[in-house]
């Protein structure tokens, strides 16, 4: 009974010190499911599962799926890397090919969302403590990004599930599971390769062998993983994993489709993001400190967002691949502002992250919007168009610009364990 009783006191302490948090589990879940079995579902969700449902069956990607069929229609040869697929599959296969509806591919993303606001809770609650941890869990599940994630079954936070376990696990000196992570969630999407440039500045800075073990961690995972598609199927996995987009001119919100046409299919966009990138890792190596914990998240904001600026093709689903960082960034700052100087100059720049995640919001949302009315055949004559695009552009400029000047002022200011108000 003394046992009975002290387990019942247990979980009666757990429920009180974490019941803003069940809440909000609760009540978020409610929404997410709500979401989910609204009737949206885009060509690319629809292709996955499909074929997803294919491997199940004993099929092997990029060997034996060609096109697939669906309700007497063609739909276009499935390009995407491995594992989100064969996760699906996985899945399928457990719970039976065709009992695994669409809406059940849902709730499985929908768990992801709530793994990735989990630990961005658990992240910013270890440092910064629960009651800004509890809004920073609330904010990322019910932001436009996360929202729309769980409507139109986008896969983009299962790879940064894995990019922010990466982070996770080098925070913790967990650098072997750090590359892993990093690895799977290049099978993801080779885009994953973005977000470990601030660790390898960090160690260009700190401890050169951190990253080149991290990176050659990672890409051991990813050439063991792929091994069997190379070796069956090697021209089709290099195209439809890595060259998929080279020659596709895509109805996109990217200023090429608009503006630089020409330049699409040319190197000229890899080469002007590799030099921007050049340019904010040399200001991130001189001006990032390294003493906050969460400090190198803000760092990835301004990788994420250029190169999404300056990619030649950009999908409003592209939008949610800043939102886990930028949570993290937007309520660091929101902590300093609270505890460290100087307090003006830090809050201009929480305003300036919302503004910016407000213009992004309003480009993306009328450009859906005009896509989803006008259809495809009037994307470049409408001019709309490029001017919703054009502002989606011009709000991940300003998140770039704020989280460069948030970075130069952390490089300015004591560590927060000196200054406290």
């Amino acid at each position: 009974m003394n046992i009975l009783k002290q387990y019942s006191e247990s979980i009666a302490k757990f429920l009180h010190q974490n019941k803003w948090l069940i809440l909000s589990c609760f009540l978020n879940l409610i929404i997410q499911v709500i979401i989910a079995v609204l009737y949206f579902n885009p060509i690319d969700f629809v292709l996955q599962v499909e074929t997803a449902r294919e491997i199940a069956q004993g099929k092997i990607l990029y060997r034996d799926i060609h096109q697939i069929i669906y309700e007497g229609s063609i739909l276009p040869k499935p390009q995407y890397p491995p594992l989100y697929l064969y996760t699906l599959a996985a899945l399928m296969f457990i719970a039976g090919v065709d009992a695994f509806s669409y809406n059940m591919v849902k709730i499985f993303l929908i768990l992801v969302n709530f793994i990735l606001a989990f630990l961005i809770y658990h992240l910013i609650n270890t440092n910064y403590g629960k009651i800004i941890a509890i809004l920073a869990f609330n904010w990322f599940l019910l932001n436009p990004s996360t929202l729309g994630i769980t409507l139109g079954g986008y896969h983009e936070y299962f790879m940064l599930l894995f990019v922010l376990l990466a982070y996770l696990c080098f925070n913790y000196e967990r650098l072997t599971w750090s590359g892993i992570c990093f690895g799977l969630a290049l099978l993801v999407k080779p885009i994953a390769g973005v977000y470990i440039i601030p660790i390898l500045i960090w160690g260009l800075k700190k401890r050169k062998m951190t990253s080149i073990y991290i990176g050659i961690v990672a890409s051991l995972t990813f050439t063991i993983i792929s091994l069997p598609f190379l070796l069956l199927a090697p021209a089709e996995y290099i195209t439809d994993v890595f060259l998929v987009h080279t020659n596709r001119l895509d109805t996109s919100m990217s200023f090429y489709v608009y503006i630089f046409t020409d330049l699409s299919p040319t190197l000229f966009p890899f080469i002007l993001q590799l030099l921007l990138f050049s340019i904010i890792g040399v200001i991130l190596f001189y001006k990032i400190q390294f003493k906050d914990p969460l400090e190198i998240y803000i760092g990835v904001l301004p990788f994420i967002t250029i190169f999404l600026a300056f990619n030649r093709i950009l999908y409003p689903h592209y939008i949610p691949m800043i939102f886990p960082f930028f949570t993290l960034s937007l309520f660091l700052l929101i902590d300093r502002y609270r505890h460290i100087l100087p307090k003006k100059e830090t809050l201009w720049q929480i305003y300036g992250y919302i503004f910016g995640l407000g213009v992004v919001y309003v480009g993306y949302i009328w450009w859906s919007i005009l896509w989803s009315i006008e259809g495809f055949g009037s994307y470049r004559t409408n001019i709309y168009f490029p001017i919703s695009a054009g502002i989606c552009i011009g709000g991940l400029l300003i998140i770039t610009i704020i989280s460069l000047w948030s970075i130069i002022t952390m490089a300015s200011v004591k560590d927060r364990n000196e200054i406290h108000v």
